[in-house]
Parts: structure tokens; sequence; C-alpha cells
């Protein structure tokens, strides 16, 4: 049976990755590195921790590209607005009795723009964020403490995400995952690779499927 869903947020509810693109590529260039866009996509997703050390090996640069891009993401935050079926997809999840967890790397800044624009309030359990654990995506970390608060068994857990460092974090943890394309920047068959049980276009066509009704025969 399964009881708690975990969902990570940019790229699978927001539409805001390509928005953390411009965020790292503007901070990165004002510590003089210029790394291609894409490289940057690629790694969304990861913790920043992870992340910035692909781009800028000295440390001190590292941490003044992190607080370059929370600045430029909060010009570029209200540019980011749910993904087809999101909301309705928390919605019908709380309606049918599922704990809701948020599993993200988004900093507590972010949340509260996501939590309104996902109108999330008083449908989800709970939210555990990067910042509270000491490994980041695509460590499990973060997963196996949303599965504490839940107070659920893997088993009894499903989580949905964008990219491969979502899927492997979460199959780190024991849990099965579904993986939605409107990330952009993993191929069908790469989300698959990384452990997803099924890949959709978006949230909509995950809930259109039945989810997460149709992994109950075989829970």
């Amino acid at each position: 049976m399964i009881r708690a869903i975990l969902l990570d947020i940019d790229g699978t509810l927001m539409d805001t990755n390509y928005l953390h693109v411009e965020a790292w590529a503007q901070a990165f260039e004002e510590v003089g590195e210029r790394p291609p866009r894409s490289s940057i996509h690629f790694e969304i997703g990861k913790g920043s921790d992870k992340l910035i050390p692909e781009f800028v090996e000295d440390g001190e640069a590292g941490e003044r590209a992190s607080e370059l891009h929370g600045e430029f993401y909060a010009k570029l935050q209200d540019r980011g607005h749910p993904l087809p079926g999101a909301k309705e997809l928390i919605a019908s999840l709380a309606d049918r009795g599922y704990e809701v967890w948020f599993a993200t790397s988004a900093k507590p800044e972010e949340l509260e723009h996501h939590m309104k624009e996902l109108e999330a309030e008083g449908k989800v359990a709970g939210v555990v964020s990067s910042e509270e654990v000491e490994g980041t995506k695509p460590a499990p970390d973060i997963f196996e403490l949303a599965l504490k608060r839940a107070g659920s068994s893997p088993e009894e857990t499903v989580a949905v995400g964008d990219s491969v460092w979502d899927l492997e974090a979460a199959k780190e943890a024991g849990v099965r995952s579904a993986a939605v394309m409107t990330g952009g920047a993993f191929s069908r068959a790469e989300l698959e690779e990384a452990g997803a049980y099924a890949v959709y276009e978006d949230c909509a066509e995950l809930l259109e499927a039945g989810f997460p009704e149709e992994l109950e025969p075989s829970a």
C-alpha cells in the first residue's frame, strides 16, 4: 500500500529549470567562468554544493557564485510558473489521502513562491530541503529524511522527479520513482536508465495514467 509521495519541485512541478540555468550562467560569468548553458542545464537538480565544483574550482569563487545565483534567481523567480498538471496532481493526491512531501534542492526563500504558485498550502504534509541534510542530490539523504518524517517505508513510498539526479537519489534510498520530461535536460531513455519505472511528458500525463494506483497491484 502506497502512503507517501515525494515530489521534486524545479522542473517537475515548476517551470524554473531554465531560470536557474540563466541565473547560474550569470553568476559564473561574474566569477570569471563561462560554461555553456547546456552544460549547466545538465547539472540542474543537484545540490549547489555539487553543481558549483563542476564549473568553478576555487572555493571562494564558488561561494561567491552561490550568492550571486541567489541574487540573479530572485530577479527571475516571478517568471516561474506551475507546469502542466502540477497543481492538479498535488490536489488529487491530497484528496485521495496520500501524504505529499516536497523533496527539493530549492532554497527556503524560493519555497514560499513555489507553495503559493502551486496552491499547495494545506495539501502538503511537509518539505525537506537540501539545506537540512548533509548530502544533497544525487545522494539519498533528502529522500531518507522525508521517509523518516513521513513515517513511511521505501516500499510505501513513490518519488517523482525530472532529472537523473532525482532518480539516482530515490533509487539509493530504495524508493521507486517516476519521471517527467518537463525538466528538459534528459531524454526518456536516460531517465529510464537512471531508474524511472515510467516516464511521462508532464504531471498531467502522469495523473491521467492513474498515478500512483498503477503501482498497487505489484506493491
